[in-house]
Order: structure tokens, then C-alpha cells, then sequence
């Protein structure tokens, strides 16, 4: 039957105009069940996330080595990208605008929350991400090809924190 919901919904939607009450009403099971177990699943493993990199930070700067290693430089920049995305996910959707209540459950944040959303994700991901490629390539260096720790370090990492 939900076949024939779907396919008698879509063409209805390509042959007239719907209300948004309409609209709004169908909306409302996905926003009440799956989006919130969605947000509930997203913002609990993102606080772990936040958890295990805060975790990793603690145990780079605890070490006698701290930041003086390149390996610890890089892991350190990992995890803080790592936190500043998991910011931004931890939230239960409640930075989402309230504008938006009948799309996303627990929406209760302003466009200023909305952008601060934004902001945070978009420095966070990508950073994780290259710290991640750049670890990469830091171990393929010294695994691989056998560079030095100062070669590396003059050569290589200006361009693996950039």
C-alpha cells in the first residue's frame, strides 16, 4: 500500500497545485520518527567523537614528546578538526531554525544558530579530512620512501598543515 501512496502522491504532485497543509501532514511521520532517531543517533556518537578526540588531545600534550613530534602535530590538528565538526553535530537539531519546525524535529534555533551550524561544519569537516590525508602521506614517507624525520619536517609539513 505505501507503493501506491507514493505513486498516487507523485502523480498528483505533477498534475496540481498542493496545499501546504497537505504537504505539511505528510511530512510530519518522517519528522516525528526517522528524523528524530535520526538526530538522536547523529548527536550521541558525535559527543563520543568529541570524547575520544578530546581523549586524544589530552594524551598528545600528557606525552614527554607533546607537540615537538610531527605525528603528534598531525594527530593534534586531526582531532581538533575532529571536535569542531562533532560541535556541530552534537546539537539535536536544536540550532536548526524554528522556521523550519515541520522538516526537521527539535528545530529551535535563528539564522545565527544556522550560520554558527555552518561555520562549524565547514572548518571541521574538511580539516579532519586533510589532517586525515595528511597523515596519509606523513606514513608513506617514512614507511615507503624513507624520508627523515627533518626532511619531513622542512620539506613536507608546511604543506601537510596547509
Amino acid at each position: 500500500t505505501s507503493a501506491l501512496r507514493n505513486s498516487m502522491y507523485l502523480s498528483r504532485m505533477l498534475t496540481e497545485i498542493i496545499p501546504i497543509e497537505d504537504l505539511l501532514a505528510d511530512g510530519s511521520e518522517y519528522r516525528d520518527g526517522h528524523d528524530k532517531a535520526l538526530a538522536i543517533t547523529w548527536s550521541l556518537s558525535a559527543i563520543v567523537s568529541t570524547i575520544s578526540s578530546s581523549t586524544l588531545i589530552w594524551m598528545v600534550l600528557r606525552s614527554p614528546q607533546r607537540l615537538s613530534t610531527i605525528h603528534h602535530r598531525i594527530i593534534f590538528g586531526m582531532a581538533v578538526g575532529d571536535i569542531i565538526f562533532s560541535l556541530s553535530a552534537a546539537n539535536y537539531n536544536a540550532m536548526i531554525p524554528s522556521d523550519v519546525d515541520y522538516i526537521s524535529w527539535n528545530a529551535q534555533g535563528n539564522q545565527a544558530t544556522c550560520s554558527m551550524l555552518g561555520l562549524l561544519t565547514v572548518l571541521g569537516a574538511p580539516m579532519s579530512l586533510f589532517y586525515s590525508c595528511s597523515l596519509n602521506i606523513y606514513f608513506l614517507a617514512m614507511v615507503k620512501y624513507n624520508k627523515t624525520d627533518r626532511y619531513i619536517r622542512t620539506k613536507m609539513e608546511p604543506f601537510l598543515h596547509g
